[in-house]
């Protein structure tokens, strides 16, 4: 399927708030025979204008729980003048696939309307009656923060090892309350999650840094609930106990030290932040007004797999009216619009991979070769990139294999010649099929994780893209061939499906949403500050102004 042209970033609506949704089950159908069901729910949203709905993202699975309280939540941007539809499906993940449970569709004007925006529905399968279980969706402004809080706890537990019980396996749950007034269970919705520790009850985690959003939602007299629970494969996490603090307490306190209760206020340890750093960080916006810019550069996948441009089912064919985009047309469209006007002088470099460049005289298939044909691969603007795009797909044979070292090889090399410069750089691939240079690619990755880079993966068609989300490092952190780990996770990999039936622009949102983030956390990785630099004058302001 093909997107509908369009020449223009499409109207917004009046100003947004930011809200952060949380959600939680209760009652789940049990779908599987000799467990219970390991559920998952994948969101979806779409205005009044949009045909139809368009993933934003899922949560992380829990397994054998039909009462899931989810960690991951989602940031969404809230308009009170226009109806946002928003679906969440909530599935039972298996090895082998996985099992549709129900759905709820509702609108976020609803969720905020409900009472203290805590919004409860039904689960039900398409065109069934029957009930599957609860969807409870917490919804709550979001307090914007740069600030991050970096910790390292540890904790002398009453062991709960024995014939009835199991091993101790301890892990952390981090809660915050969803106002500064709340104290009952209810009010309390979880941020993070340690990993478990097999077999101790004197446990030491790994340090960890969270957004301070993330944290307390940027309040410091937020109520904040550490739990200390013993993982278990099957049924529910005993908990060995828990207390409540602050991030003021904890900023201010000498002795980091809590007593942990259980259910009936019973000592059963003690529980200890070894490390709390409150951690002030800059805004993107504060390099930008250092005199940072972006550079941009596109990669555009020639190899066979995508099919000849003439044929029907080409994702690279070419609609001779121009009414419709293909699917790397539409890509780069939504990706670039928005990385315009901050790339430096507009420009962007444009690189091909996997075909022949007959057009400058090649006879071989080329692993990166410059789009304009010349030594200079930058072109001006967004439709003049168009423009080349659709003259070299017609001298270029398409070949193969898919192989991203060559074009890693030449961003890095061109950041390593440039470190001088004030430059970010924005690496956009667009790719129909799975890697065949894994292990050079992976090693280049880890390299550029020390450079100024963040990477963008689209993937288009329906090829089996597993290496790309092994690339994308959100779950586990990418290694080269020698065991070293990435400095940063600079890759970001989505499925162009996941959003081509509903609106395309928040396939944009969903790829660059964590650039800022990447770009600040570059800086800070090498101790670079931005330079304090005054605001425009009104003299200067009206200077310029004369010069239009």
């Amino acid at each position: 399927m093909v997107e509908r042209a369009f020449t223009n970033i499409l109207p917004q609506a009046g100003p947004s708030n930011k809200i952060q949704i949380s959600i939680s089950c209760r009652n789940l159908a049990d779908m599987d025979l000799l467990s219970k069901s390991d559920p998952e729910v994948h969101v979806y949203i779409k205005d009044s204008k949009s045909k139809n709905f368009s993933f934003i993202g899922k949560t992380e699975m829990i397994l054998n729980n039909l009462n899931p309280d989810f960690t991951k939540t989602f940031i969404l941007d809230y308009y009170f003048e226009k109806e946002q539809l928003i679906k969440f499906e909530v599935h039972d993940i298996d090895v082998n696939g996985s099992d549709h449970i129900g759905n709820c569709e509702t609108t976020i004007s609803r969720i905020m309307s409900a009472q203290r925006q805590t919004f409860i529905s039904d689960l039900k399968l398409p065109g069934k009656e029957r009930t599957r279980g609860k969807i409870i969706i917490r919804a709550d402004s979001v307090a914007q923060s740069n600030n991050e809080i970096a910790f390292s706890v540890s904790a002398r537990l009453t062991s709960k090892g024995g014939m009835c019980c199991g091993s101790d396996n301890p892990y952390v749950l981090i809660s915050r309350a969803r106002s500064s007034q709340s104290g009952n269970e209810n009010d309390f919705i979880r941020v993070f999650q340690t990993s478990s520790i097999l077999g101790t009850h004197n446990p030491v985690w790994q340090p960890q840094k969270l957004k301070m959003q993330v944290f307390c939602n940027s309040d410091d007299m937020l109520p904040i609930k550490i739990s200390v629970n013993q993982y278990q494969m099957h049924g529910t996490h005993p908990l060995y106990g828990e207390f409540v603090t602050t991030v003021r307490e904890l900023s201010e306190s000498q002795s980091k030290e809590f007593q942990l209760l259980d259910s009936r206020g019973r000592r059963t340890g003690v529980f200890k932040f070894d490390r709390f750093n409150l951690i002030e960080r800059p805004s993107f916006v504060d390099y930008l007004r250092s005199g940072w810019f972006i550079n941009m550069s596109v990669a555009i996948d020639f190899t066979a797999s995508n099919g000849e441009s003439f044929e029907p089912n080409s994702l690279h064919r070419i609609d001779p009216n121009g009414v419709f985009l293909n699917q790397y047309q539409s890509a780069i469209q939504s990706v670039g619009q928005v990385l315009e006007p901050y790339a430096f002088q507009s420009k962007f470099a444009v690189f091909g991979f996997g075909g022949v460049p007959r057009y400058t005289g090649a006879t071989a298939v080329s692993h990166c070769f410059n789009l304009t044909g010349t030594q200079d691969p930058t072109v001006d603007g967004l439709v003049n990139m168009f423009n080349l795009y659709k003259t070299a797909l017609h001298g270029t044979s398409l070949s193969g294999p898919t192989y991203f070292s060559q074009v890693l090889k030449v961003v890095l090399d061109y950041m390593k010649a440039t470190m001088h410069l004030q430059m970010y750089h924005i690496l956009l691939i667009i790719t129909d099929g799975a890697i065949h240079d894994m292990k050079d690619t992976k090693d280049l990755i880890v390299e550029c994780s020390l450079f100024p880079l963040s990477i963008i993966i689209v993937g288009v068609g329906n090829a089996d893209f597993a290496n790309m989300v092994e690339l994308d490092g959100d779950d586990v952190i990418l290694k080269n061939s020698k065991g070293q780990a990435a400095a940063r996770d600079i890759v970001q990999f989505v499925k162009y499906s996941d959003f081509m039936n509903g609106d395309i622009s928040i396939l944009a949102e969903e790829v660059l949403r964590e650039v800022p983030d990447q770009i600040v956390g570059y800086m800070l990785s090498k101790n670079i500050q931005p330079n304090p630099t005054p605001l425009m004058s009104q003299k200067t302001i009206n200077q310029n102004s004369m010069m239009i």
